[in-house]
């Protein structure tokens, strides 16, 4: 019976050590997908994102009960989209208001933006994907982070995005 215990107390220590050691070795990821609802899937990297005209916002929020704000750098959602190339219905009205976006980072955090939010015919909101704050590489947020400057919060921030995916709202009929 002792033997079982100690055993057990070893296995879980060594599942406790094993997770942490995978957790400070995994490193963010040097791409992102954009796919789904979309005519071309797109592989974006650093060199990439950076390609696309430049957007700057000054962002304020609070974090853990201070105001926080930085500048940041990037490109807007709406661009990279763009060159993905959302698939509309040309027989539905205004069928980019059936169309959500939603990003994922490596944490498994999504965040969810109606595709009228962003478009510059609806309500052109300036969401980008950052690749610098404050003049400085993100760091430990990835080489992209999505921010949504009219959040208060932030709480629909992303770093370290693994993919942006584009969604239909309604079944697409068969």
């Amino acid at each position: 019976m002792k033997y079982k215990a100690y055993s057990l107390v070893v296995t879980f220590f060594a599942l406790v050590l094993s997770s942490e050691v995978t957790a400070q070795t995994t490193s963010p990821p040097a791409s992102f997908q954009i796919g789904g609802q979309v005519t071309q899937r797109l592989n974006i990297d650093l060199q990439k994102l950076q390609k696309f005209p430049v957007s700057n916002e000054n962002v304020t929020f609070f974090a853990m009960g201070q105001v926080v704000s930085h500048e940041y750098t990037g490109a807007l959602l709406w661009d990279l989209l763009q060159a993905a190339g959302i698939k509309t219905d040309p027989n539905v009205k205004n069928d980019i208001l059936h169309k959500i976006i939603v990003v994922t980072g490596s944490d498994g955090y999504e965040s969810a933006f109606g595709a009228g939010e962003i478009d510059p015919e609806f309500g052109d909101n300036q969401i980008i994907i950052a690749y610098a704050a404050d003049g400085q590489p993100l760091g430990a947020e990835g080489f992209a982070k999505l921010i949504a400057p009219g959040d208060k919060a932030g709480g629909r921030y992303v770093s370290n995005i693994v993919t942006i995916e584009v969604r239909n709202t309604h079944p697409t009929p068969q």
